[in-house]
């Protein structure tokens, strides 16, 4: 315990007992029915599992700190998750360097040590976010997007499809959802009457562009 509490290990010993009091309070917080991370990512306005920051990352540059949160998986786990395992790393590296120094020559000073620590607990984080992340549920969504329909076979029930006024078409996204659109004939395509089968190959200006389907689509 004294070696605990010296000034070579100090700031590893505060990082481990900071992590373990965070560990214990989600823990109480769980048995409440509340978890504390939870309240933490809403209170900061944001949502664990959602994706990460690439977008902003990119935007801001890859040196930025939005680039180095996007790095370490922010957004994909809790951050108060994301805390204790930088907190758990970082004591961890602290540990293990000024144990090798000690053993080799002697302890180094905390600010190098910290400095080490710090190097290693980046990369650490990545790995142990990113395993993490994988474990945490997420949100299931059946929404799609106008261009996933791109690509999808449909039936026309308000025809006939022409490069004139749009028709109507009739198409299942790969939820099972049922999708109605507006549609007309591509360019140098043939009219497509009602009940055929056509394929939707392009979309503009909200309106859907189909050619005849092929036979075996």
């Amino acid at each position: 315990m004294t070696a605990l509490a010296g000034s070579a290990l100090f700031p590893f010993t505060l990082a481990a007992a900071v992590m373990a009091g965070l560990v214990l309070v989600e823990a109480l917080s769980l048995l409440l029915g509340q978890s504390l991370s939870g309240l933490v990512d809403g209170a900061l306005g944001h949502e664990a599992g959602g994706g990460d920051l690439t977008t902003a990352a990119d935007a801001d540059g890859a040196f930025s700190p939005a680039a180095l949160m996007s790095w370490i998986n922010r957004g994909r786990v809790p951050f108060l998750i994301l805390l204790i395992l930088a907190l758990a790393a970082f004591a961890l590296a602290g540990f293990v360097v000024q144990t090798l120094a000690a053993a080799i020559v002697a302890p180094l000073p905390a600010a190098l040590a910290v400095v080490l620590a710090g190097a290693a607990t980046v990369p650490a984080l990545r790995l142990s976010t990113r395993t993490v992340a994988r474990l945490i549920p997420r949100d299931e969504s059946y929404v799609v997007s106008a261009e996933d329909l791109i690509g999808a076979t449909a039936e026309v029930t308000l025809g006939p499809l022409d490069q004139g006024l749009p028709g109507q078409v009739r198409t299942v996204d790969r939820h099972g959802n049922t999708h109605f659109l507006r549609a007309r004939a591509a360019p140098g395509a043939p009219a497509m009457e009602s009940g055929a089968r056509v394929l939707i190959v392009d979309r503009a200006d909200a309106v859907y562009v189909a050619v005849p389907a092929a036979p075996d689509l």
